[in-house]
């Protein structure tokens, strides 16, 4: 084999290994849809009723964005492995959840603790907006 051959080869390779990587993440994402396309927004917030009414459709609107079209967040949903977030923008994130909910509620110097689903997102949120 050639030189130009084992590129040729090794680009291939690479563009069949992409394609594949693409396809199988477009499936995933049809799948989330079709399996929560019962999940509404109202169920999301009923799973919050103990905590102030303002604080789950305010973290709902904030990961909203990282979710495809229509689809709602689930309180079990991972941060960091479901929505590929590092630990930089889940404190940026929960940061702009309390500001917006309550601007005075976050001193400059205050750590986040490590939030692991949207489920902890929600229930800090709310800790900070009580206190």
């Amino acid at each position: 084999m050639t030189g130009w051959q084992k590129v040729a080869a090794l680009t291939t390779l690479y563009v069949v290994g992409l394609l594949w990587v693409n396809w199988t993440m477009v499936r995933r994402v049809r799948h989330a849809r079709a399996v929560r396309a019962a999940w509404t927004a109202e169920d999301f917030d009923a799973v919050f009723t103990d905590c102030d009414p303002r604080v789950a459709p305010a973290v709902r609107a904030a990961v909203a964005p990282f979710y495809g079209e229509g689809v709602v967040p689930r309180p079990e949903d991972t941060l960091k492995r479901f929505l590929k977030l590092d630990s930089g923008e889940i404190e940026d994130l929960a940061t702009e959840v309390v500001r917006r909910l309550d601007p005075g509620a976050i001193a400059g110097g205050r750590v986040v603790p490590a939030l692991p689903d949207v489920a902890a997102l929600v229930r800090y949120a709310d800790a900070q907006c009580s206190a």
